[in-house]
């Protein structure tokens, strides 16, 4: 007998049939999508998030795509108040530094109000992120690649090659590191994903990273495991989130080459 799951649209033959039936429930899917939004102020910093909620979101995300289906991501969820606390007074340094980078490199191009409730935003979330309910920081094993080092270390391995050999001409560097990056990533957000349908939210953030030894140490982190980034993660505030402002698709998108539209 076949189930919804195995039940391939494509294969309907009647005029319009696949535009009919969809998988999904459109309207919910895109809802989801289009609501996910990078939650700073609208955590509930009071509310306990249980170890079960986290675990079924995780276990969303392990479905995620990744490069040679090498599943080399790991979750490490934090929510001991001493240990947030610590990595909470790094969170605060690092982002006392990127304000201050941030004002001096911008200037005037950000002083709208858009990018002032931004700052406001990020600003209280640094202020507050020892209290979030659970900080979880994704990781890879390994290093990240280094593009340079992998070209110099590919064209010397082939230098005994004829010019027109395609293994000579061809340089691996960038292909790895967007591999190394591009197999956690969908990971974290389908983490969000799954936060969100769940009432919760959360946001990406870097800002431990300037001091990402001590966090290691902090953690119990062994050495040769990348630390990708954090998600603050809480029950939100209210659950009615709308879609940002964003340019049409059609302003974004280029056709066969760049800068060509529709």
């Amino acid at each position: 007998m076949r189930t919804p799951a195995d039940t391939d649209t494509s294969l309907d033959t009647e005029p319009g049939a696949t535009a009919a039936r969809t998988p999904f429930d459109l309207a919910e899917a895109d809802r989801l999508l289009t609501t996910t939004r990078s939650v700073r102020r609208r955590l509930d910093l009071d509310r306990p998030v249980p170890r079960e909620v986290l675990l079924e979101a995780i276990d969303v995300a392990q479905q995620a795509p990744t490069a040679d289906n090498a599943q080399n991501w790991r979750w490490l969820v934090v929510t001991e108040p001493e240990t947030k606390e610590e990595l909470g007074a790094l969170f605060r340094t690092a982002w006392e530094f990127h304000r201050s980078e941030m004002t001096q490199r911008a200037g005037r191009r950000r002083d709208s109000a858009s990018s002032r409730r931004n700052m406001a935003s990020a600003e209280t979330l640094a202020m507050n992120v020892a209290r979030v309910p659970a900080l979880v920081i994704p990781c890879v094993l390994g290093a990240p690649p280094d593009p340079a080092d992998i070209d110099a270390r590919w064209m010397v391995a082939n230098a005994h090659k004829a010019d027109g050999d395609p293994a000579f001409s061809v340089r691996p560097g960038h292909l790895r590191s967007s591999m190394f990056y591009g197999s956690v990533y969908p990971a974290v957000w389908s983490l969000q994903l799954a936060l969100r349908a769940r009432g919760l939210g959360s946001t990406v953030t870097c800002l431990h990273l300037p001091f990402r030894d001590r966090a290691a140490e902090i953690l119990g982190i062994p050495r040769g495991i990348t630390q990708i980034c954090m998600l603050p993660v809480a029950y939100t505030i209210g659950t009615d989130f709308r879609p940002a402002r964003r340019h049409p698709a059609a302003e974004r998108t280029f056709w066969e080459s760049w800068g060509r539209g529709q």
